[in-house]
């Protein structure tokens, strides 16, 4: 089977760095770019700290795509950017993996119309861990029966966007099986955001009823918990057109 040729945007990020190198070891996928304003020019192989593999980071997204002829693009770059860096994929027909959160709901109507309009799938996955991913399930599965529930999400510093794109998922989930649509409403399934040192990616879901609580948590102890949900989205992108968010499992 041919190998599928992907470009990682924010190669040079944490998350970047750790997708780079699953990739490098996966056999039915080829690291073809790295798109990175910090570490422009520099070999990506040096910034992975495994030594030169002659892919050179670029720093124009658009250019690196005519000229490596990508299958798709996986992006974590930042909320400010992860649109436009979309939109530059989606045009150009290749399908685009986001695993940056923080984007509205205005913006995700705009990239599902321009993806039905190119014919090409565009994926936004809040998170890829599939521990996180049954949580969510499990916690949707508990508001048919316990309707009151808070939500605590714990955070590196790091992280820009407050409450994290898992919890905001969460809730819709929650909130949809509650038959609420109005999302407005901070009173209904509040958020409760954390950012301290030492953390990487964690969740609680807390339900309450009479006499009891139900607690469903999920811990990321370090980002390679993520990379099996990579995969698994790589394989479902081609699969479909327009916008999907979430991951299927």
């Amino acid at each position: 089977m041919k190998r599928k040729k992907i470009a990682v945007i924010g190669c040079a990020g944490k998350m970047g760095q750790v997708v780079c190198r699953y990739l490098l070891s996966h056999n039915n996928y080829e690291l073809a770019a790295g798109i990175d304003t910090n570490r422009a020019g520099d070999d990506l192989g040096a910034v992975l700290g495994l030594g030169a593999t002659g892919i050179l980071i670029s720093q124009n997204l658009q250019t690196t795509i005519s000229e490596t002829h990508i299958d798709a693009a996986i992006d974590f770059t930042t909320p400010d950017t992860v649109v436009a860096n979309a939109a530059v994929c989606l045009q150009a027909k290749v399908a685009v993996l986001i695993g940056t959160t923080g984007i509205s709901q205005e913006d995700q109507v705009k990239l599902d119309n321009l993806a039905q309009k190119m014919a090409t799938g565009v994926m936004i996955v809040p998170n890829f861990a599939i521990g996180a991913i049954l949580m969510m399930d499990f916690a949707r599965k508990a508001a048919r029966f316990m309707k009151s529930a808070e939500i605590i999400e714990l955070h590196h510093p790091q992280k820009l966007d407050k409450p994290s794109g898992t919890a905001i998922r969460t809730r819709q989930n929650i909130l949809e099986e509650l038959g609420i649509s109005d999302e407005s409403s901070p009173d209904e399934v509040p958020i409760h955001s954390v950012r301290l040192p030492g953390l990487v990616a964690h969740q609680e879901v807390i339900f309450g009823d009479i006499g009891q609580t139900l607690t469903i948590r999920h811990d990321s102890l370090n980002r390679d918990s993520f990379m099996p949900g990579i995969g698994l989205a790589l394989e479902q992108l081609h699969s479909f057109t327009g916008l999907r968010v979430g991951l299927e499992i």
